[in-house]
């Protein structure tokens, strides 16, 4: 089994839009519980993640199910690195922008 981050809260920039903080902990693909604790992060944090090769995946809960989404760094034509959901077979899985807001 292999470790993953998990990020189940966002906070949005309020002008912009985009994912500037997130709620993100550790957990073992496969098993249930945490390794750590959802903590608050900033998004470069989480986009450092994703370059140093970690497996970072949004999580949802539906009734009894968790339903998971992979996260990708996006970048804009400014130069600008932002986090967003991987492109999924279907478009009815949430994306990282309908995550809970804190």
């Amino acid at each position: 089994m292999s470790s993953l981050y998990v990020i189940v809260a966002v906070r949005k920039e309020p002008i912009s839009g985009h994912v500037a903080y997130v709620r993100v902990g550790q957990a073992e693909r496969g098993a249930p519980g945490w390794i750590s604790e959802p903590v608050t992060a900033a998004a470069s944090e989480v986009i450092d993640l994703i370059k140093q090769g970690m497996d970072v995946e949004t999580a949802f809960s539906e009734g009894v199910t968790v339903a998971r989404r992979a996260v990708r760094v996006l970048v804009d034509d400014d130069g600008c690195e932002r986090l967003v959901s991987a492109p999924a077979p279907s478009s009815t899985l949430h994306t990282v922008f309908d995550l809970p807001e804190f």
